[in-house]
């Protein structure tokens, strides 16, 4: 018996209409254009931050470099002044424009601005001159880049956005630095001789925030007359220990965060410095005695010797003569020329505040200005 077959339609698909034709023509159409807009955003947006970052690295860096010479520098050829060199720091900044690159271009241009920066962020932004700065505000540069018209090659060429009209786009960054004065001593920034404020006061200007300088070759009533001083330079004096000298001639080995009343133990501060950080208001701890074998270990780093401790950031207290704990009240920069054991046991020093030598290292937050600073950073 013969087998029947099922009939089969020709086609299991329905034929497209003209009219489904058109709109799919059209969907491409639109999602081509989207696509290329996709791709040139993507493109150009990523050119753009590229180009952006080398701005944002060269305002840093020029930010960075006129910083310094805001205070007393040698390199800034500013030692003798008393109040932020804000010339100085202003074309240090400028030149170091020029050092940079966009793109393969050489950075000709820019704006640098100088002012008080408060670092609390109260008020926020640059306080422009003329101003009375609070305790927390700081000197600062800001530098400001810019790809423009007429500025550093232009405007950043487009690559895909040009097809929409799009031919170029201005890019610009702005970088703020200041130089603080340190509430916070990191690892090995602290060398182990704590001197007393009151004879900081001896020596230290506390308007002009500068060493006290002779004004004649004999030191003046009250002071060390064994000392000839230079006429013009700071003052010259011995740090002792408070068992040879009053509380305001005096200082004193400490073993800094560690309660330790050796030799050794000193002497390994003299070449690290301290383990933990130490903050203004911390305790450290005075070491009784005059330890005079110590004095040699303290030439031999001195100016007097391989200068490795030549320039120092010494804790500040109130009171040396206990042999106990005492709270930090700031943090000194001092320039040690040599010391003495034998009959004498001091140290000849000389207050300093040359940002050039009196960077704490690892340093950070707001103290008193004693002379150390931490060093130049980035605020904005």
């Amino acid at each position: 018996m013969p087998v029947r077959q099922a009939n089969r339609p020709a086609s299991r698909g329905r034929p497209f209409l003209p009219t489904q034709r058109g709109s799919i023509a059209v969907m491409t159409a639109v999602l081509l254009t989207v696509l290329l807009g996709c791709t040139a955003l993507a493109v150009d947006v990523a050119y753009l931050y590229i180009v952006r970052n080398e701005l944002q690295n060269a305002a840093d860096a020029a930010a960075l470099a006129g910083a310094p010479c805001l205070n007393p520098r040698t390199e800034c050829l500013n030692t003798k002044n008393s109040a932020p060199d804000w010339a100085t720091a202003q074309q240090t900044a400028t030149n170091a424009i020029s050092l940079n690159s966009s793109t393969g271009v050489q950075l000709a241009s820019g704006t640098v601005e100088y002012g008080y920066w408060n670092l609390t962020g109260t008020p926020a932004g640059l306080q422009s001159l003329p101003m009375t700065p609070g305790s927390n505000d700081r000197p600062a540069v800001k530098v400001t880049l810019s790809r423009s018209t007429g500025q550093n090659g232009g405007p950043v060429p487009t690559f895909f956005a040009r097809i929409f009209g799009t031919t170029s786009m201005p890019v610009s960054a702005t970088a703020v630095a200041v130089f603080s004065i340190p509430g916070y001593a990191g690892h090995g920034s602290l060398f182990p001789v704590a001197i007393t404020k009151c004879l900081y006061d001896n020596y230290w200007n506390s308007t002009t925030h500068s060493p006290m300088t002779a004004t004649s070759t004999t030191s003046p009533p009250g002071f060390d007359s064994s000392i000839t001083q230079v006429v013009g330079q700071p003052y010259y004096f011995k740090v002792t220990s408070s068992y040879h000298a009053g509380p305001c001639e005096a200082g004193q080995w400490t073993s800094l965060d560690i309660d330790s009343n050796n030799v050794p133990t000193i002497r390994g501060l003299i070449s690290s410095g301290n383990g933990a950080g130490i903050g203004v208001g911390d305790s450290i701890w005075i070491e009784p005695g005059t330890k005079t074998t110590l004095y040699s270990s303290v030439n031999a780093c001195s100016a007097a010797g391989d200068k490795s401790c030549e320039y120092v950031t010494v804790p500040v207290v109130q009171d040396i003569s206990t042999h106990a704990y005492n709270p930090v009240v700031a943090f000194a920069c001092l320039h040690i020329l040599s010391a003495a054991g034998g009959s004498d046991k001091s140290i000849l020093v000389q207050m300093s505040n040359d940002t050039s030598h009196c960077e704490t290292s690892n340093s950070g937050g707001i103290g008193p200005n004693y002379g150390s600073y931490t060093p130049p950073r980035l605020v904005y």
